[in-house]
């Protein structure tokens, strides 16, 4: 295998963290960095035992020949992150023909805007709104065409139940301006000269097609912020350049991105932390390294002792960034609830959007971490006594929960302090109210203690793992061979789909 250079590695580590890679793929480029120049005897040992893991997973012997080096051999799962490419074509079709209702007007077009940035469309609709005589508030919210609940089926002396049949409009109504406020044909001629009825009723109707779709990109963009954050922290907002300066401090992020990356596990018990002994001694050398990134590693890891690294400035603007992935995820959580669920029982029902509410409940609790950590280390504690908003906890499958009660066990304590609680969401986003007191005075009810448990101080990782390379998974569920899973999933195989001959 030929030899890369260290600019070369740093910066194949630098694309893995948008990557969805594994810590024992990560382990062969920090060998190739020279990490264990910073390690004991044991890391060394535990990051070549994970080199050696990954390479024999890589290795096949050609026909006439020894083993050569393939590259990976593929995953039953993608290992990049989804990404909604924006609303080009649907923005292009409304500002031509907004731009020809303005020219034929002798009107001030609205300025252009970036067709994948919800904020910047929300801006350029705004003008357009107004350039066409449509009221600009928020609209309602989108309803569905078709009711999806579920309606009884009678077969071979039996009854079930299933989605309706789809029939007539698809798509959702609403989530735009009423296309009924539009100008009256004297109003028009009035304040829009030239402009045909036609050109304005097609400008009507690309304006509106677009604000209905803004929403949608606007909740998109919050789901994607809450997956990124929920599993690689605010590693997305680092810098190449601060990145590829220390290699120490590369090292230990790539490494670290990679643990946090990793996939659940089906099981009743714990699931891994992300904090091995391997990363505590990378972090170690990163520290201690002359040219530490103190930035990079408070991105992903907000320790006080990395924060006290920080200056003033860097922790209010890193404070700043985990209070808008908070906001975000409780824009998120707010859209996913369903109002008429039992607080207290939050194990999975029919109809319910897991994904949506695990993605954001894992950002949310992330991030509240995050904002504790730091507003703790700059000592606003008056803050936190204020306005302490609780943890969200994560919707169970039925399975699971069907497997904790054959070991005795019930939901976790916090499900009930959460039940006590006003919403979070509503506390992040300034609709309700919930003090330190009011927390630790709802833990006291259901024996739990608020301060070790994360309530009102940050959670802290109660043990260090040690290094494991990472299983392959399918529904949480480990395979012997990715690429036989992956075949088995496009068939149909798991999550009892109907298979496809």
């Amino acid at each position: 295998m030929e030899q890369r250079s260290e600019e070369a590695v740093l910066r194949r580590l630098y694309a893995g963290i948008r990557e969805r890679r594994s810590p024992q793929d990560v382990a062969v480029d920090i060998v190739e960095l020279g990490a264990q120049r910073w390690l004991s005897a044991v890391g060394c040992r535990d990051l070549y035992s994970m080199m050696r893991y990954q390479r024999a997973r890589q290795l096949v012997v050609a026909q006439d020949g020894p083993a050569v080096w393939t590259g990976p051999v593929g995953s039953s799962m993608p290992t990049t992150w989804r990404h909604h490419p924006g609303l080009a074509r649907a923005y292009e079709t409304a500002k031509v023909a907004v731009d020809a209702v303005a020219l034929a007007a002798a009107r001030p077009a609205p300025v252009a805007a970036d067709p994948a940035e919800p904020a910047a469309l929300h801006l350029w609709l705004g003008s357009a709104l107004t350039l066409l005589g449509l009221p600009d508030e928020d609209p309602w919210p989108a309803r569905r065409t078709v009711p999806r609940r579920p309606v009884p089926i009678s077969w071979a002396g039996g009854t079930y139940y299933r989605l309706r049949k789809p029939a007539g409009a698809r798509g959702d109504r609403g989530g735009h301006a009423d296309a009924r406020d539009r100008m009256a044909a004297a109003t028009r001629r009035e304040l829009l000269p030239g402009v045909s009825v036609r050109t304005y009723r097609r400008a009507v109707r690309a304006v509106l097609h677009l604000q209905q779709r803004t929403e949608v990109l606007g909740a998109e963009r919050d789901r994607e912020a809450s997956v990124a954050f929920g599993k690689a922290r605010l590693a997305y907002l680092v810098t190449e350049e601060d990145f590829v300066a220390c290699p120490a401090t590369a090292a230990f992020t790539a490494y670290y991105v990679a643990r946090l990356n990793m996939r659940t596990l089906f099981t009743s018990g714990r699931q891994a932390r992300p904090m091995d002994t391997l990363a505590e001694q990378l972090l170690a050398a990163a520290l201690s390294s002359p040219a530490c990134r103190p930035w990079v590693l408070a991105s992903v890891l907000t320790r006080w002792s990395v924060l006290d690294r920080l200056d003033d400035t860097q922790c209010g603007r890193l404070m700043g960034l985990y209070y808008e992935q908070l906001a975000a995820s409780a824009r998120a959580l707010r859209r996913a609830y369903d109002v008429r669920r039992d607080p207290t029982h939050m194990i999975m029902r029919a109809g319910d959007d897991s994904s949506t509410w695990n993605s954001a409940s894992r950002a949310f609790n992330q991030a509240r971490t995050g904002w504790l950590n730091l507003t703790r280390g700059l000592g606003y504690d008056d803050v936190i006594e204020a306005s302490c908003p609780g943890k969200v906890p994560a919707l169970v499958a039925a399975d699971v929960a069907a497997w904790h009660r054959l070991e005795g066990r019930d939901q976790h304590a916090d499900v009930q302090v959460w039940a006590d609680l006003p919403v979070p969401w509503d506390v992040v986003l300034g609709d309700d109210s919930c003090d330190a007191d009011l927390v630790r005075q709802a833990c006291r009810r259901h024996g739990v203690d608020p301060e070790a448990t994360g309530w009102t101080q940050p959670y802290r990782q109660g043990m260090t793992e040690l290094p494991a390379p990472a299983r392959d998974l399918v529904h949480g569920v480990t395979v012997s061979s990715p690429l036989l899973a992956g075949l088995l999933r496009e068939t149909g195989v798991f999550s009892g789909q109907t298979q496809r001959r």
